[in-house]
């Protein structure tokens, strides 16, 4: 079953084919071989080509973890500027960035009236409400947001765009407001990345096929981005 979209997205399907092998290349060199519990090869490899394709002045990045992503996220674009936040400070014993700012309070307490909104990415990898973190960066004019935590109806711990598009009508955000048709309405392009390779079974130990998700890029790559 095909993913939700809205819009035309601006990549196609061999684009991203066919940044994979300068992606590996990358990716050989991160300064933290296993990120366990953070992003690993195929989250990363979105997280580094959307930044990359957009170019943005800014990077904001709630959720941080280790550092990798910040890492990743300075080879992609390495003039932006680049603010970190993460209340936990795991980081300090991964990767560091010296030219990033570090935020512990969260991304909605934060003066974010001195950056272009336009020329912003903001991406949340920080296991919040989904809904809420896009109403907040409407209101600020932040326009390219990507979540890492995008997890089905019924999974995950954080509520998601991906569960707003499945939510019954009788789910409003204001009287006579369905969640589904607010988010129809403020998004432009909505897209939701297909996996680099399909294995048998998800993280919850059901078929990969149980959830929508879209073809997998390739059925060939190379260990490396499996790990």
């Amino acid at each position: 079953m095909k993913t939700h979209t809205i819009g035309q997205s601006q990549w196609s399907r061999d684009d991203l084919l066919n940044a994979l092998e300068e992606f590996s290349r990358i990716y050989e060199n991160r300064p933290i071989q296993d990120n366990e519990g953070g992003m690993k090869a195929a989250q990363m490899f979105y997280a580094w080509f959307v930044a990359k394709s957009l170019q943005p002045k800014t990077i904001i990045e709630s959720g941080i973890w280790y550092g990798q992503s910040t890492w990743m996220f300075e080879q992609a674009v390495p003039d932006a500027d680049l603010f970190c936040i993460d209340p936990a400070t795991y980081y300090k014993k991964g990767y560091t960035s010296g030219k990033a700012k570090y935020f512990k309070k969260d991304f909605t307490k934060i003066d974010w009236s001195h950056i272009n909104p336009k020329t912003t990415f903001c991406f949340f990898d920080d296991h919040q409400n989904a809904l809420q973190r896009m109403i907040h960066c409407a209101q600020l004019g932040f326009q390219h947001l990507m979540f890492e935590d995008n997890y089905p109806p019924g999974k995950g711990d954080c509520y998601s765009l991906k569960k707003a598009f499945h939510a019954s009508e009788t789910r409003t955000l204001l009287p006579g407001l369905a969640i589904r048709d607010y988010c129809e309405n403020l998004i432009d392009v909505y897209q939701e990345f297909p996996p680099i390779i399909s294995p048998e079974m998800n993280r919850w130990g059901e078929p990969w096929s149980t959830y929508d998700v879209d073809e997998p890029l390739t059925t060939e790559i190379q260990n490396e981005l499996q790990s």
